[in-house]
């Protein structure tokens, strides 16, 4: 299973403000070469992401600090998480399985939406698995979407994988 991409110059953007990633430690103590090397492995081109830059600053999902610095508020953190997760160890797999009830279909359309944009494989219509770590982004995105108490996520290990 592969991680997601980010498709777009502001996901891209808001991937280098994840504390402790690479691109975030060459934008804190080398902008310049945070922008070159995120127009190599974007394939943006640098005025691109700039504006890329600028927008998410209007959007609220970053914010400059008192030093000068960016870094991602709330909002921009969840945007960004899902492209920060890290692969589970030893065939580990990331299970979510919910019964989400009638009266809150569209809630359960949204969270079927987001598992299969960030990666995650159907196994049953309501049971989906993948080999990375997005239990901090689907903690938010369930909470946010209201469907705490029908979602149930698992970590768990392969024994046969393919």
């Amino acid at each position: 299973m592969e991680r997601p991409k980010p498709k777009t110059a502001l996901a891209f953007v808001l991937l280098g403000l994840v504390h402790y990633s690479r691109p975030n430690i060459l934008l804190a103590f080398k902008p310049n070469q945070f922008f070159n090397e995120l127009e190599k492995i974007s394939r943006y081109k640098r005025k691109t992401l700039e504006e890329a830059a600028r927008r998410a600053r209007q959007q609220n999902l970053i914010e400059q600090t008192k030093q000068q610095q960016l870094r991602l508020t709330a909002l921009g953190k969840r945007r960004a998480l899902p492209y920060a997760a890290h692969e589970l160890r030893d065939n580990g797999q990331l299970m979510v399985v919910f019964d989400v009830p009638e009266d809150h279909s569209a809630a359960r359309r949204q969270l079927r939406m987001l598992l299969k944009k960030w990666g995650f494989t159907q196994v049953q219509k309501s049971v989906w698995l993948t080999a990375y770590d997005h239990r901090e982004s689907l903690d938010l995105a369930i909470d946010e979407l209201g469907l705490k108490s029908y979602v149930r996520l698992y970590e768990c290990s392969l024994l046969y994988p393919e």
